[in-house]
């Protein structure tokens, strides 16, 4: 039994890692993403690439950093929800749950600091989709499309929600 616990513990170390890191991908992806709509919002131009010393248009700069964010997105949904999981496993072990929770990390311990930079790191990028679509498609399809791409953040933030009420919900319950 110690091994299994032992294994969800490492597993439970190592989702925060990778949803942080995903996030901070995400985040990156968003920023690029929100620059390029500022200053170049119908992609004429060229730039260099981030970590190439190469030339290319802008509108594949968008792409890859449209991709970047999406998929980002995406695989830290998948990577909170196996969160959730552990963490449900674990609570037959109260007291090392409440241990576990004060890992440093910005998904362990779920308060309305980690959702407010949750939504900032998913909104980022829905902004910068909002502000390339409005002029040449209308408000409809820009938040359409902001929705779309920015569907996995809406999801991790409803999750965030409602993990920071169970949680909240069973640590008041306990007192």
């Amino acid at each position: 039994m110690a091994d299994l616990i032992g294994i969800l513990i490492d597993n439970l170390k190592e989702t925060f890692k990778a949803v942080e890191r995903l996030l901070l991908l995400g985040f990156t992806a968003g920023v690029v993403l929100l620059v390029l709509a500022i200053t170049d919002p119908e992609l004429v131009g060229f730039g260099k690439l981030m970590f190439a010393e190469i030339e290319a248009p802008a509108v594949f700069g968008a792409l890859v950093a449209l991709g970047t964010y999406a998929a980002s997105g995406a695989f830290a949904a998948f990577y909170f929800a196996a969160r959730r999981r552990i963490v449900k496993r674990l609570r037959a072990h109260a007291g090392l749950v409440e241990a576990l929770l004060t890992y440093p990390s910005v998904v362990a311990r779920i308060g309305a600091a980690q959702i407010v930079a949750l939504a900032c790191v998913g909104g980022t990028g829905m902004i910068a989709l909002l502000l390339f679509y409005v002029p040449t498609h209308g408000m409809a399809k820009a938040l359409l499309t902001s929705v779309v791409f920015g569907s996995p953040y809406v999801v991790i933030l409803g999750m965030a929600l409602l993990t920071a009420f169970q949680e909240r919900s069973i640590t008041s319950s306990r007192e």
